[in-house]
């Protein structure tokens, strides 16, 4: 019998239920399946451990999410000794493919940095811009800046959450308002589109799911097809 382990968050603090449903769908084809805390990888003479259980007894390893922020870094060098091919999202695509950077060609125009001026005056230049930061998620944090605002308030705030504290970066992107009719997610799995579903923010900005977006499945177009498929491609390749 094949066996998926799951590293997992807190499931007290979990927004969703996939650290039920995706086990339950691996049991239901008869996979056995594992669930451990991110923080429970190690190293133990050599060989890579999820507390009680051996890597080497896995064929496949799910990191659900990112775990906590204090330990990625060496987490992600423990899973990268592993064999790529036993992960469903490794370390490399978790480090470098699930940011706010990648594919740039495809974004409206987009700076990044953590200089309060330098990016005030990327805002001067005149416009509606977004600003996020990099390794934030659901919707949290993402401010826009109307034409004329003065960016420094929400700037300082992003890149200095608190006093004493270190600077953090921040994006900042050029609005584009049609992201009011909706932005269209894809979920794509070994190469393969699974299915595609529209999110319409409420606020006009964040399509966000836990900032009350509404939900809908989508087709997507020839060229969004085209594009999604090129994207796929180049994943499955990495």
């Amino acid at each position: 019998m094949p066996h998926i382990l799951f590293l997992l968050g807190d499931p007290a603090h979990a927004r969703n239920d996939n650290h039920e449903r995706l086990p339950l769908g691996f049991r239901s084809i008869g996979w056995e399946t594992s669930q451990r805390p991110h923080d429970s990888a190690h190293l133990q003479a050599g060989r890579v451990w999820f507390g009680d259980l051996a890597a080497s007894h896995c064929d496949l390893i799910w990191p659900v999410g990112f775990g906590p922020a204090e330990s990625f870094f060496d987490r992600m060098q423990l899973l990268d000794l592993l064999d790529s091919r036993v992960f469903v999202n490794g370390p490399r695509a978790l480090t470098f493919l699930h940011g706010k950077y990648r594919w740039l060609e495809y974004m409206p125009e987009t700076h990044a940095g953590n200089d309060v001026a330098s990016l005030a005056a990327v805002i001067a230049q005149g416009g509606d811009w977004v600003l996020k930061p990099p390794a934030g998620s659901y919707g949290r944090d993402v401010v826009l800046i109307k034409a004329g605002e003065d960016p420094h308030p929400p700037l300082q705030r992003m890149i200095f959450p608190h006093a004493g504290a270190a600077a953090r970066y921040c994006i900042v992107q050029r609005f584009l308002p049609d992201i009011a009719q909706g932005e269209t997610r894809t979920v794509v799995a070994g190469g393969q589109i699974i299915g595609s579903y529209l999110r319409v923010p409420a606020d006009g900005l964040r399509a966000n799911l836990d900032a009350d977006a509404t939900v809908s499945p989508a087709t997507l177009s020839a060229t969004q097809k085209s594009l999604v498929d090129k994207l796929a491609t180049e994943l499955r390749a990495l």
